[in-house]
């Protein structure tokens, strides 16, 4: 069974390999220093508490109103606060499996957890343009500053009323 854990020093950081090199970079070097500087937190899934198969990094965030679509009503001089979704990776032995989606749906909800805590009215993710499609099949939509500034309100997560599929730590 898998399961999502936040990253320690147990999980095998260097065999991970998802294909991108600046996504290898962060897990391998940075994700843990930005843990201890509680700048951002990242989540592996790991079958066997040792390897890991993919991870996202989540960390609060802010963006101005002025990049939201108008029909948001944001004032644009007002910080909205929403919750970066800072990486998502997949191991390239899980290419092709659906296991992506998987990733990004227990992402979405640990981001439900958060807005249900802290407040917090959209997802953003700054995609890698070739990743850009694969979250506008999940809903996202480019803000108005850049096509790979996505975002998706709670709102609309909240209606898709996930539930954690695998265990939780």
């Amino acid at each position: 069974m898998m399961q999502y854990v936040k990253l320690n020093r147990a999980h095998n950081r260097i065999a991970f390999d998802c294909g991108v090199e600046s996504l290898n970079h962060f897990l391998k070097n940075v994700a843990r220093e930005e843990a201890d500087r509680d700048l951002g937190v990242t989540y592996v899934a790991t079958r066997d508490g040792v390897s890991i198969s993919g991870y996202y990094t989540l960390a609060s965030y802010s963006v101005q109103g002025e990049v939201f679509p108008p029909s948001l009503k944001f004032s644009a001089t007002r910080a909205i606060p929403v919750t970066l979704l800072g990486k998502l990776a997949v191991d390239t032995s899980l290419h092709g499996q659906g296991f992506g989606a998987q990733l990004l749906f227990q992402a979405l909800y640990d981001c439900q957890r958060v807005a249900d805590i802290a407040g917090s009215n959209a997802v953003v993710v700054d995609a890698l343009k070739n990743a850009v499609p694969f979250y506008k099949k999940y809903g996202f939509l480019p803000l108005t500053d850049n096509e790979s500034h996505l975002y998706l309100t709670l709102k609309t997560i909240r209606k898709m009323q996930l539930r954690p599929t695998y265990e939780t730590q």
